[in-house]
Formats: C-alpha cells, sequence, structure tokens
C-alpha cells in the first residue's frame, strides 16, 4: 500500500515546503507540541482528576480506558505497518520517533482531545456549547496531523490513517458509551 501513496505523499510534502513561513513553522510547532505526550499526557490526567473530583468516576474510567486502548491500538498500528520516517523534504524539529505510520500524535488526537471534551462536556445542558468545544477539538486535531506534515515528520497518508484510526476508535468507544447509558 505504502508504495501506491509515494508519488502522492511526496508531492503533497514538497508543495507544503515550499508555502513554508517563519510565522507558520512557528505555528505548526505549536500545534505539533499540542498532540504531543508533553501536552496529551498531562491534559488526559488533569482531565481524570476533575473527574474523579467531580464524583463522575464512570466518565473517568471510561475516558482512561478509551485513551489507554487507543494508545496500545496505536502501537501495535505502527509495529504492525513498519513505515519509515520520509525524507522528502527537510525536518523543522527534532525527534519524530520510530516508524512512521500512523502518526501518533494524530492518532491520539481525536482520543485525548474529542473523547476529552465528550466526558467533560456530557452534563451540560447546552448542546451549542458542547459542539462549539467539540469543533475546537477537532480542528486542533486536524492542525496537529497537518503540523507533522509540514515539518516533515509525516507522510500525509500517515496523518490520514492516524486520523482515522484515532476516530474510528473513539467512535467504538462512544457507542460502547450510549449504549451504556442506554442500559436499564
Amino acid at each position: 500500500m505504502q508504495h501506491r501513496t509515494e508519488f502522492w505523499d511526496a508531492e503533497v510534502m514538497l508543495r507544503l515546503a515550499n508555502e513554508r513561513r517563519d510565522w507558520l513553522t512557528d505555528a505548526m510547532k505549536t500545534l505539533s507540541i499540542a498532540g504531543s505526550g508533553l501536552v496529551e499526557f498531562p491534559l488526559a490526567i488533569l482531565l481524570l482528576a476533575a473527574l474523579v473530583i467531580r464524583r463522575r468516576r464512570a466518565e473517568a474510567r471510561w475516558y482512561a480506558v478509551a485513551v489507554l486502548s487507543g494508545w496500545a491500538l496505536y502501537a501495535l498500528a505502527k509495529l504492525a505497518v513498519h513505515r519509515t520516517r520520509p525524507h522528502v523534504v527537510s525536518r523543522l524539529t527534532h525527534g519524530g520517533g520510530w516508524y512512521s505510520y500512523p502518526s501518533g500524535h494524530a492518532m491520539l488526537a481525536p482520543l485525548v482531545f474529542g473523547l476529552g471534551v465528550i466526558a467533560w462536556t456530557a452534563p451540560w445542558p447546552s448542546t451549542t456549547v458542547r459542539r462549539v468545544a467539540l469543533a475546537v477539538a477537532t480542528l486542533i486535531a486536524l492542525g496537529v496531523g497537518l503540523s507533522r506534515v509540514y515539518l516533515g515528520l509525516h507522510y500525509p497518508t500517515d496523518v490520514i490513517g492516524g486520523l482515522l484510526l484515532g476516530t474510528a476508535w473513539s467512535c467504538l468507544w462512544l457507542l460502547g458509551w450510549v449504549r451504556m447509558q442506554r442500559a436499564p
């Protein structure tokens, strides 16, 4: 599969590299950091603590297991696919970790941010506020994914695969939550 997408991946990366500007690079580095464990892990821990303090232990357990199982799925997917990191354009940051597919930043963003918003806002009476918060979480996840390609750390298909896998995993956990809430 990866050989089928090489030309497209390289073309997108080269086009993004042509659009690099200092201010945009700074914004992309910030988005990439937002999708890293440096931000996601403490944010998830804070959310879990806040849910427990508010005596919302069921949501805390659900969120913790969904995110941790998603992290495990991401690691298994990386090991199964074994795709090397791109060398199409210069990388604008250090690091990048192990294998390229799927992008862990992109995969975990829907879980940490999206499910985090859902868990936190579940009891809120205003659906408008919840929708806006979920839209912001979605934009953050998309921005994190774009940043990884812009910075030269992932192929576009790594990010697309990560976003799809993370969103699908989130949806499965959300369906389970909805079914659990409807059970007598």
